[in-house]
């Protein structure tokens, strides 16, 4: 099959739209009907770059794409699609290829990605272009009606911007992308509140459910210390339900969630790392 890599930013942005509504139809995490717009808001939110993201044409026209995101020398593939059609042609799989050479030649250290575990296809083809995973990520959910959580914690609201800039004990790439303080300032999070060395950002809270952005600490992870912070959140939304796709680690899980009354959800993916280049030892 010929085929060839066109830079994204030669792609209209209707078109690229399209691909990736087709691309995504009955996909397991959820199908997505995209126009230029909406697509615009996915690129921005994933802190994408069409500079570095490609789409493959062939005989038959645009038929696979990905997106990628780049921060210093660490790439992430922030979403990556194939026409039902073009399936299992090898096409997502040079398209990888290609990225992590073209990574690989500018000298980046890493490239990053969240893979849904119930997809397993996409799943066995990142392991055998040499991605490992480092981390297990299930999603959660807090219905109303679940029993109320005590804490002492006092939260003061901060800009985002400003929780944007704190330092965090756990850092990307150790966490994934859309839950550290890099992606806080690209994303839909409306209000963030600290208490000490805590943080938590949330989205709009007149939307229900509402979206858990980001729990940090600036410090050593003080996990009781996050737990009240958050804690203390859902004491000032009383009976509101508070959710989080599946993007933040099992320890999360353990030590916040659960302990707060969250119940886990169906879908959870992989984080995973392709080590490409060696950081330099150290004179």
């Amino acid at each position: 099959m010929s085929f060839e890599f066109v830079p994204a930013y030669d792609v209209p942005m209707a078109e690229q739209a399209e691909i990736f509504t087709q691309a995504f139809a009955g996909y397991v995490g959820g199908s997505f009907e995209m126009d230029a717009g909406g697509l615009a808001r996915f690129i921005f939110h994933q802190g994408a770059d069409l500079f570095y993201s490609y789409f493959v044409r062939t005989a038959e026209g645009l038929t696979a794409f990905a997106y990628l995101n780049r921060m210093g020398n660490i790439s992430r593939v922030a979403g990556m699609g194939v026409l039902p059609a073009a399936r299992r042609s090898g096409l997502a799989r040079r398209l990888l290829s290609h990225l992590l050479e073209e990574a690989k030649a500018r000298g980046d250290q890493t490239m990053m990605l969240e893979v849904i575990e119930q997809n397993p296809a996409a799943h066995r083809l990142y392991l055998q272009q040499g991605f490992r995973e480092t981390g297990r990520l299930p999603g959660w959910r807090r219905k109303p009606g679940t029993p109320p959580t005590e804490s002492t914690a006092q939260l003061e609201e901060v800009s985002l911007i400003e929780a944007s800039q704190l330092p965090s004990a756990l850092e990307y790439p150790d966490i994934p992308w859309p839950i550290s303080r890099h992606a806080l300032a690209k994303s839909a999070a409306r209000h963030a509140f600290r208490s000490g060395p805590t943080l938590v950002a949330i989205g709009d809270p007149q939307v229900t459910p509402t979206r858990l952005h980001v729990l940090s600490c600036s410090e050593t992870m003080d996990w009781a210390a996050l737990r009240k912070t958050a804690g203390a959140l859902l004491q000032r939304y009383p009976g509101h339900e508070f959710f989080t796709p599946p993007v933040f680690p099992e320890e999360f899980g353990q030590q916040i969630f659960e302990p707060l009354g969250f119940a886990r959800e169906p879908l959870s993916q992989f984080l995973l790392r392709h080590d490409i280049n060696a950081a330099s030892p150290k004179s």
